[in-house]
């Protein structure tokens, strides 16, 4: 590769990207993830009842709604500012572009492979599993050039609005037994993303919002322990 791009794993949920970036030349991003990061794919996936299609959506930075579930812009979109690179188009339009010829190949800047409602697993209750199919992601990623690799960890899922669908799921509180899982997965992720540079040579990875794996050391103990 004669220039490094940036690979953002994006699983489920995150809020913020705290690591360095600004000393890389970073010519491209490439992002997979959920509604979070979702920068519009679903919009052309008409078969998807997940949609964020209309108002408020986009009614803060773009004025109309992009398919983005946010009134603005979403993580990737402000790194992609900062970095001084374009906003990566959503796969789905990219491709319908390249099929019906108004433009001849994939943007250069890399692409969001994001969509709403998507995750690592169909069933994503299952911490072990769901770092086996992470790790495996990785892997495959390194095989297709990918050496900078940001791996979001999870914020506390017992505690979305959602939570009342799943079964013997609280009304009033937080789901106590899934935060429990999703700080095991946060610790095994941390561990995972450690050995990225030993397994995986030239490879550079980071595991972003530490303090969702180990709250405590960064002042915020309460953050998974609600229930």
């Amino acid at each position: 590769m004669d220039k490094p791009f940036l690979l953002l794993l994006f699983l489920l949920l995150s809020c913020s990207l705290p690591i360095s970036i600004s000393s890389y030349n970073v010519p491209a991003i490439f992002t997979f993830g959920d509604s979070i990061v979702d920068a519009g794919n679903n919009h052309f996936n008409k078969n998807c009842s997940v949609q964020a299609d209309f108002p408020p959506y986009g009614s803060t930075f773009f004025h109309h709604p992009t398919g983005r579930f946010t009134n603005g812009r979403t993580v990737v979109d402000f790194i992609s500012q900062f970095l001084g690179i374009e906003l990566q188009s959503p796969y789905l339009a990219a491709r319908l572009a390249v099929m019906n010829g108004s433009r001849r190949n994939y943007p250069s800047n890399g692409i969001n492979f994001a969509s709403a409602g998507s995750g690592v697993l169909r069933q994503t209750n299952q911490d072990s599993a769901m770092l086996r199919e992470v790790e495996n992601l990785i892997g495959h990623i390194y095989r297709l050039g990918g050496r900078r690799l940001a791996v979001f960890s999870l914020g506390p899922v017992g505690c979305v609005p959602a939570r009342v669908f799943l079964l013997n799921a609280p009304v009033e509180k937080c789901f106590g037994r899934m935060n429990v899982m999703v700080k095991k997965y946060n610790e095994g992720l941390e561990s995972l993303v450690k050995d990225i540079s030993v397994r995986y040579p030239g490879a550079v990875g980071d595991a972003v919002q530490r303090y969702r794996a180990i709250p405590a050391r960064y002042g915020n103990s309460l953050i998974l322990s609600r229930s």
